[in-house]
């Protein structure tokens, strides 16, 4: 019975290990060298992944809008020509000869300018709402690139991690076989039995399943990291990193102050204010006049005393229009403003909120990581103390060949446990790093 719970727990243990790490994902078109450190892959990532482009197309869109809206500060020309053929003329007869009173065939050239002189403010505070939609796509592009930095670093380290599980799973496998050569040996000098033989066989066994499924992971992994590069399929990517322990400054408060800072989706909300208190003050000046002067300069005839003689002509004016009545529309497009604007206020509130959040539960993660740590390294040393206690022993018969099958197996347990707080932590601090908004591209 013991030993079959101590078979069924690790089990459980390695398929939850790699269980645990499905997730991430994405898209890139680049070349990479077999060995790749984390820095290049997000580098690489960040430099062609289509989310990026995607996302400096909407800067390039948001730009041009703002230069639309500039350009209303500037006169419009237009330039008009005209032919038109009327019949019957009117004509008058005086001394016996007729006079036409507009001929026959009329030809009209001319440039026309009309020039906006004055709005009240309209035009500036459309340019101004789209200068808030330039930046809110600016800080879009950051978002994206954050989330791919952050993405790629989780597939990264999740491949190196499983790589690192299949090497203990090799060693423990190593092991075992060896005690299996032991055990052999045993039994042919009749100090064992062939019982001893098969329960190390049946642990093996065991050790090597656990060991497929440790791959298939590893493959799956690798596959969501290529994917993500955007490789072929017979590329060959070789992650080069380590588990490093740190001792990253914890201090929640000036760490939830800098994530308000400086988080792109923060930095969104805040923009997505300023877009809709400008608004507001848009939809306000709808009611106002606005004073234009108009131009024209040309030739045409129908001119008397020549009607047919093409002839030069101009015209100048100022106009002013002044809204009177349009329904109450104006007063419903204030409101309905400043309902967004109470939205988007709110909304940002809702976000610092969920920023600190993010922050003080990234903050217990490494802490509960740097524990666990500290924790594992011990067990990792009494493990290795115990095999090395349990072979000396069976070598002198004082234990059975299960008391070193069980020590072997608390060895590779405690292993996978080192390595997975390892693993932890550095997730742990660049779920920190994203939380905070720190940029590591």
């Amino acid at each position: 019975m013991v030993y079959e719970g101590l078979v069924h727990m690790k089990r459980t243990i390695g398929l939850a290990l790699a269980a645990s790490l499905l997730s991430a994902g994405g898209l890139a078109g680049i070349q990479v060298p077999d060995s790749l450190t984390v820095e290049q892959a997000i580098q690489r990532v960040i430099a062609t992944h289509p989310a990026v482009v995607e996302a400096g197309n909407g800067v390039s869109a948001s730009e041009a809008r703002v230069r639309e809206r500039q350009s209303a500060f500037t006169p419009v020309v237009t330039a008009e020509g005209s032919y038109a053929r009327v019949g019957p003329v009117p004509s008058l007869t005086l001394n016996n000869e007729a006079f036409s009173l507009f001929p026959a065939n009329n030809y009209d050239a001319h440039f026309s300018l009309y020039h906006t002189v004055y709005d009240w403010g309209r035009r500036q505070t459309a340019v101004e709402q789209a200068q808030t939609y330039r930046r809110s796509a600016a800080e879009n592009v950051e978002l994206v690139k954050s989330g791919l930095a952050y993405q790629t670093a989780q597939a990264f380290y999740a491949v190196l991690f499983l790589q690192q599980n299949l090497s203990v799973q090799d060693d423990e496998i190593s092991a075992l076989g060896q005690h299996l050569q032991v055990i052999q040996d045993k039994v042919k000098a009749g100090t064992a039995t062939d019982f001893d033989v098969l329960t190390t066989q049946v642990r093996i066994a065991t050790a090597r399943s656990q060991r497929v499924d440790l791959a298939n992971a590893l493959d799956e992994r690798t596959i969501e990291l290529r994917e993500l590069l955007g490789l072929p399929a017979d590329s060959m990517v070789e992650p080069v990193g380590a588990f490093e322990v740190d001792s990253t400054s914890l201090a929640v408060d000036s760490l939830v102050a800098a994530a308000l800072a400086q988080r792109p989706e923060v930095k969104l909300s805040r923009d997505a204010e300023a877009s809709a208190k400008v608004q507001t003050q848009l939809a306000a000046l709808a009611d106002r006049p606005s004073l234009g002067l108009a131009l024209s300069a040309g030739a045409k005839n129908g001119y008397v005393p020549n009607l047919n003689k093409f002839q030069p002509n101009f015209s100048a004016g100022m106009s002013i229009q002044l809204p009177i009545y349009n329904g109450d529309r104006t007063r419903s497009q204030v409101r309905v403003s400043e309902a967004e604007e109470s939205v988007a206020r709110s909304r940002t509130q809702t976000l610092a909120r969920r920023v600190t959040t993010d922050v003080e539960k990234a903050v217990a993660s490494v802490r509960a990581s740097r524990e666990k740590i500290q924790t594992a390294d011990l067990q990792v040393r009494q493990a290795t103390q115990a095999l090395d206690l349990a072979r000396t022993r069976y070598q002198a018969g004082v234990v059975t060949n299960l008391d070193v099958l069980d020590a072997e197996t608390l060895l590779a347990q405690a292993k996978l446990v080192q390595l997975r707080a390892r693993y932890e932590l550095v997730q742990g601090r660049y779920r920190l790093e994203q939380a905070v908004g720190d940029k590591i591209w």
